[in-house]
Parts: structure tokens; C-alpha cells; sequence
């Protein structure tokens, strides 16, 4: 008698029981993150919030440092899916910016001490500088791919090359939201900014809300 274990075509696996217990270190460290610094939190800590021993836990990640790698890459994705639609348009386009910015902030909101501590560790962190710079190449490097493109168009005038004004803009946003105490009111502010940085006099509404 023959017992097939193969998953029947169509269907998928659900997650492992490694992946289960890799998000449950992640979400652990998500949720400790949101209460107190990064220098704060132990393995014990790690290790207990996903229901695993210490020894488990270096099973997954080789340190403390890995697992605030991998939410930092996570991070990346959600913020290159919320800025596709500014990014890939043209002109000034006030409400597909502000929906970006607006995103931006609440990432700000609800994960300000892992990006934070990830900024301040990067100058002596080698992967964690990795990823801030990817991130940064990423954004300045399709900004400046718009303004290239809104200006042979004509809908923006010239000014500082655009891989200067969209290093300038990246900047810009970073500081401002490191020492917001309310990322979301930083929103219409940074809106008006940036659409002048890029348009010199455009009148920009300012949001209902």
C-alpha cells in the first residue's frame, strides 16, 4: 500500500513550524520595541515572548542584531509598496505624495524606536549601515528618475541635478520624522516642502484633516 504525503496539486503548505516560530520572535521583538529601547531588550526576553528556550532562539537568528535585520528588510518592502505610486508618476501630485508621507509617518508612529535605534547604530553596525543605504540609494534613485522625467516634460523647472535635490528630500524626511514627537502632524508640512522643493511656487492645499 502506497501513502502519498505529497501536497495535492493546487494546494499550498501552511507555514512550518520554524517559520511560525520565527515570527513569533519578530513579533516579540516588534512588540518590546514599541516599549522600550533596543539596548533594553535581551534574548531572554526574545526567547520567552515566542514561548522557546535561549538556545532555541540562536536555532533562528545569531543574535539580537539579526532579528532587528530582518524587521528592518521587512520594513523596506512596506516602504517601497506605499511610495510605488508617487514615485513611478508625474507632475505634482499632491494627493498621491501625501498618501506616501502619510504612510511614512505612521510607520514612524508605530516602529520610531526600531528605525531610530537603527539609524543610530548604523555608522559602527555594518549590516544595519547596509540596509540604511540601500534604502536611501532605492528612494534617491527613483525621486531623481521623476524629476529627470517632470522636467524634460516641462512640468517642473530646472534647479540642483536630481540625484542632489532627491538626496536633499530623503534628508529632509529622516530628520524631520527622528525628532517628531507626532510623525502624523509632520504631514502637510512636509507635503508643502518638498512639492516646492521640486516645483518652486506650486500652491499646495493643505489637507482636511
Amino acid at each position: 500500500m502506497i501513502v502519498m504525503t505529497t501536497v495535492p496539486a493546487g494546494r499550498r503548505r501552511g507555514p512550518s513550524k520554524g517559520d511560525l516560530r520565527e515570527r513569533a520572535i519578530l513579533d516579540t521583538a516588534r512588540a518590546l520595541l514599541a516599549r522600550k529601547p533596543l539596548a533594553d531588550i535581551t534574548i531572554d526576553e526574545l526567547a520567552a515572548g515566542a514561548q522557546i528556550s535561549r538556545s532555541s532562539f540562536y536555532f533562528y537568528f545569531d543574535s539580537k542584531l539579526a532579528v532587528v535585520v530582518a524587521l528592518l528588510h521587512g520594513l523596506a518592502g512596506e516602504l517601497g509598496r506605499d511610495s510605488e505610486p508617487w514615485l513611478a508618476g508625474t507632475g505634482p501630485d499632491v494627493p498621491a505624495l501625501r498618501r506616501s508621507l502619510t504612510a511614512l509617518a505612521g510607520l514612524w508612529r508605530d516602529q520610531g524606536r526600531l528605525i531610530a535605534g537603527a539609524l543610530a547604530a548604523a555608522p559602527g553596525c555594518p549590516p544595519i549601515a547596509q540596509w540604511r543605504a540601500g534604502l536611501r540609494e532605492a528612494h534617491v534613485a527613483r525621486l531623481a528618475a521623476r524629476i529627470t522625467r517632470d522636467r524634460a516634460a516641462g512640468l517642473a523647472p530646472d534647479g540642483p541635478a536630481p540625484r542632489v535635490l532627491a538626496a536633499l528630500i530623503d534628508d529632509l524626511r529622516t530628520a524631520a520624522f527622528a525628532a517628531a514627537t507626532d510623525p502624523e502632524g509632520l504631514v502637510d508640512d512636509l507635503v508643502t516642502v518638498e512639492l516646492r522643493m521640486l516645483y518652486a511656487d506650486f500652491p499646495v492645499p493643505r489637507s482636511d484633516g
